[in-house]
């Protein structure tokens, strides 16, 4: 199924809305998904001022650079910090110095998530849309795209290696938010919402998947 589109003038915060509002509603613990990048800052900003039953979720990353924790690419840092909350944060285990390539944090974190609580089966991912149709660290064209493990390293690209969770572990969730603001996002918003695709977000098919966009994305 493809996804459901929401315009709003702020669509980081109208996600953690959505997003606060199904965490609060769960009676059980929540495994969420959280992926990384200048884009999900101001997402996480929002989302850290929502209430919500933090010590009953357990947040999860859904990619990580292979990089030193000081490098501006890291994003545990990133959601560690803007985050701030009483969750049980698990993160991507990359050691840049002994594993430049990120192949054995993908096969360590892959083990991670197959163990319980998760399961491998996340209960809610959250995305966001880069100007080129990507999602998570799965790039156009990458070889990644064809993996059909739950975790992989993800080839060198502008001089970093990552690692990510792949489509089939995206789209196994039990609910997908994607998050698209700015006029640069406006030609892959429209693959996605066509399903093409040529970019990793078209390839994206889930029952309860929304996508968040403001009018410059939507061309409106």
């Amino acid at each position: 199924m493809l996804a459901q589109l929401v315009v709003d003038p702020h669509p980081a915060t109208r996600a953690a809305e959505a997003v606060a509002s199904r965490l609060r509603a769960s009676q059980a613990g929540v495994q969420l998904g959280l992926s990384g990048g200048p884009a999900m800052v101001p997402f996480l900003e929002a989302l850290a001022a929502k209430r919500a039953p933090w010590s009953r979720i357990g947040v999860w990353q859904v990619d990580e650079a292979v990089v030193p924790e000081s490098h501006p690419a890291r994003t545990w840092a990133q959601l560690w910090g803007l985050l701030a909350v009483p969750a049980t944060f698990t993160g991507i285990p990359v050691e840049p110095a002994t594993d430049a390539l990120g192949a054995s944090a993908a096969q360590r974190y892959a083990l991670t998530l197959a163990a319980p609580p998760c399961r491998a089966v996340l209960d809610l991912i959250v995305l966001s849309l880069g100007p080129d149709g990507s999602v998570a660290a799965l790039f156009p064209g990458d070889a990644a795209l064809r993996e059909r493990c739950d975790v992989v390293a993800v080839a060198p690209r502008a001089g970093l290696a990552r690692v990510t969770l792949t489509l089939p572990t995206l789209a196994r969730a039990r609910a997908i938010v994607l998050i698209a603001a700015g006029a640069d996002r406006r030609a892959a918003l429209g693959q996605l919402l066509a399903g093409d695709p040529a970019i990793p977000a078209g390839r994206l098919r889930h029952p309860d998947f929304t996508v968040f966009a403001d009018a410059a994305a939507v061309g409106t």
